[in-house]
């Protein structure tokens, strides 16, 4: 039953999954669900935002500039027939209020004397006053007769009370012909309203009229946006859709396809298809930045570049703060509401309209949450965990890819969510149920080998059963030893907590880069480190990673030697060596307590490279076969022939300076003349050897390896060697 545990829940888990997607798309999602989408979504889209693209929309802001000149809003209607007259002069195509002037204006001179009448004057006049000048609703409603023209309306919603001045009246200038007969079915889910306010009837004598509305989502961002709105037996449109109708078709009516009660589009005759949800919903391709915006006060006063209104449609909408009509969006929390309408104009007139078919990928989400689900299952049954968490971001991270691709190249809205939740809760319980059965293994595993090897080993053997063998074997690796230079006198200064705080301090970045850089580290003697690269892990590259480890080290230690000395006094300074080679690797030590290492000579000229960087007051140096293996990733310089403790053959041993093509111009000139400095000193030719080494030693003066070499060729040229000298220096000590 043991055997078949994963695959039966992971079956279970898949069924599960799949009932989920299905009942949150036919009723509303869950919460977390929501955000995951939402998130996904927003993030995606403002990714792929844009500038406005048709360049036929333009906009007139009520700003707050504007009503401190002009007064607070609302303004008379005879400055808003002004600015009418003036965008038709200006050659708008559509001009379009983003605004509900449901109430008569009180401030005309008609409305004054009406008033002063009503207090008892009985006779009031205005002289040098025409008598049409006198309403100015009906100036106002005079020069919406100039050109197309369009007031917004606002449709309460079912559920929403209107107040009492709320009303529906026919208006004389419908929005279409589009209309709902007592024979047809009700769209089952364009919204639908109890209630509207809508502009007063002059002004409705020659404007059209669509409604404002906006529908955030749950958490308040508006993404899609209603093209349709049901109210009495009459469908309106959305400022949007009217202004494009006027704009394209005239007074054509503009054609809904319903499918099952469901919307499927509008088109404008065959110019333009408005995709939409089965809601009736537009999808926002919201833009970056802001449509070209004109202050109100400024086409009062004329104050705009020829041809800025030529042709284009107009939204007059406001952005001031006191007006409330700010909206949040996927790209802004605070977007301009009349910039919603905006977006859907400029998407559909430059053909990057987003499509949202999700009630139709519904049966291909589900497939996929079976399919993928039950491979992921098989995946964490049979496979290692390492290739079902690569199996697992493969799925996330196509997933993920798939719906980039859609919404980017097909403008087809598909957020895999769902299907991504569904990976990860199966991925991460099948995966716990494993390490749960896994851990039952380990622990007999402990029993039989805890005390014959080392803990690091002991993980190896766990994660690896039968693939490790506790026998000595063969293995190129590189190595890596590392000490404090001058760690005595440091101990001897500091109280034991404190050293010890101190250590810690230093030991942890190091072995963090280590381990980074898939090295082993072999064990802490003090200050000292001991780490290898190759072993256990047999890695091709031991050599470069050993190299970039303790580079990465010494750049680190310049980060924290002035930390450490204002915290503990003592300026740390590091020496390394580094060499590469055939190495035993394998357990050893007493037969209670094994510990996982290497032996050889190429770990005792690691061992003794490091404190060799105390007479050339360099901090690495690396041996020949490493410098091999890594030249083509780092740099450095040939520093000496050597002859270390206990050996008779010299070796070429070199300072590592620098990742490939991150040393400085200066110091890269230093190094070659100090190299060809090396090399004719092993000709013997020591006043050309001396005077290279001043060069050197003029770009950089306190380099160690140069002052060194000028000190033995001086010494050479007074006191030659041996004729059996071939430019060898043999260490006596280690």
């Amino acid at each position: 039953m043991k055997n078949y545990l994963i695959p039966l829940v992971g079956i279970l888990i898949v069924i599960g999954c799949a009932v989920t997607a299905f009942v949150t798309e036919i009723q509303m999602e869950a919460p977390l669900l929501s955000t995951l989408s939402n998130s996904l979504y927003d993030a995606w889209l403002r990714r792929l935002a844009v500038e406005p693209r048709s360049g036929r929309v333009a906009i007139v802001d009520i700003d707050e500039a504007s009503m401190a000149e002009y007064g607070q809003w609302p303004w008379a209607r005879d400055l808003m027939a002004r600015i009418t007259k003036t965008l038709f002069d200006a050659g708008a195509s559509v001009v379009t209020f983003d605004i509900v002037f449901a109430e008569r204006d009180r401030t005309s001179l008609s409305s004054i004397r009406q008033a002063y009448e009503k207090r008892g004057v009985q006779k009031f006049e205005i002289e040098g006053s025409r008598a049409e000048a006198l309403e100015f609703d009906q100036l106002f409603s005079d020069a919406l007769g100039e050109g197309q023209s369009i007031l917004g309306s606002y449709i309460f919603p079912f559920g929403d009370s209107p107040p009492g001045s709320a009303r529906h009246e026919e208006a004389s200038r419908p929005p279409s012909e589009n209309r709902l007969e007592p024979k047809d079915a009700v769209l089952r889910f364009v919204p639908a309203g109890s209630g509207m306010t809508i502009a007063i009837p002059l002004l409705r004598e020659w404007a059209n009229t669509a409604f404002f509305n906006t529908e955030p989502d749950d958490d308040s961002v508006i993404r899609k946006t209603p093209l349709l709105w049901q109210y009495g037996s009459q469908i309106y449109h959305s400022l949007a859709l009217e202004a494009l109708r006027l704009d394209t078709i005239g007074s054509a009516p503009v054609t809904i396809t319903v499918d099952r009660g469901e919307v499927v589009g509008v088109a404008l005759k065959d110019l333009y298809t408005v995709p939409t949800d089965y809601a009736g919903r537009f999808v926002c391709n919201f833009r970056r930045g802001h449509f070209p915006t004109i202050p109100i006060g400024k086409v009062l006063e004329n104050q705009f570049e020829e041809g800025t209104f030529s042709n284009k449609i107009v939204f007059v909408g406001t952005s001031a703060i006191g007006l409330k009509d700010s909206r949040a969006t996927p790209l802004d929390p605070e977007y301009p509401g009349v910039e919603v309408h905006a977006t859907v104009v400029d998407n559909v007139l430059a053909g990057d309209v987003l499509v949202d078919p999700i009630r139709k990928t519904l049966v291909i989400e589900l497939a996929l949450i079976l399919l993928l689900g039950l491979a992921l299952t098989l995946c964490i049954h049979w496979g290692k965990a390492w290739v079902s968490f690569l199996i697992t971001l493969l799925f996330l991270g196509g997933l993920y890819f798939s719906g980039w691709y859609c919404l980017n190249a097909r403008h087809l809205v598909f957020v895999p969510a769902r299907l991504m939740m569904s990976i990860l809760v199966l991925y991460t319980f099948l995966t716990l149920l494993k390490y749960w059965q896994e851990e039952r293994q380990k622990k007999q595993v402990r029993n039989m080998f805890g005390t014959m090897v080392s803990s690091s080993v002991l993980k190896y053997m766990e994660e690896n059963p039968g693939s490790f063998s506790l026998s000595g074997h063969r293995a190129e690796a590189t190595m890596f030893f590392s000490d404090i230079a001058g760690f005595t006198s440091i101990s001897e200064g500091l109280e034991p907590a404190r050293l010890a705080e101190l250590l810690n301090r230093y030991l942890s970045p190091m072995t963090e880069i280590i381990m980074a850089r898939n090295g082993y580290v072999d064990k802490y003697n003090g200050d000292a480190i001991m780490a290898e690269w190759g072993v256990p892990f047999a890695m091709d590259d031991h050599a470069v990673q050993g190299c970039l480890a303790a580079l990465e080290q010494q750049n680190r230690l310049a980060e924290l030697r002035p930390v450490l000395k204002e915290e503990f006094g003592h300026e740390i300074h590091v020496r390394m060596g580094v060499n590469s080679g055939s190495v035993t690797a394998g357990n050893m030590g007493s037969d209670l307590r094994f510990q996982y290492t290497v032996m050889g000579d190429a770990v005792n000229q690691a061992a003794r490279y490091e404190p060799a960087n105390k007479d050339y007051h360099t901090e690495i140096m690396i041996g020949d076969e490493t410098y091999q293996h890594a030249k083509d990733a780092i740099e450095a310089r040939l520093l000496d022939l050597m002859v270390v403790k206990g050996k008779t053959e010299p070796i070429k041993v070199y300072e590592l300076l620098a990742v490939k093509g991150e040393l400085a111009a200066g110091r890269a000139e230093m190094a070659a003349l100090y190299e060809k400095a090396l090399r004719l000193h092993w000709d013997r030719k020591w006043d050309e050897s001396l005077a290279c080494l001043a060069q050197a030693l003029e770009k950089e003066p306190n380099d160690g390896p140069s002052i060194m070499l000028r000190e033995r060729v001086e010494a050479y040229k007074a006191n030659p060697p041996p004729d059996t000298w071939q430019g060898e220096v043999v260490r006596t000590h280690k």
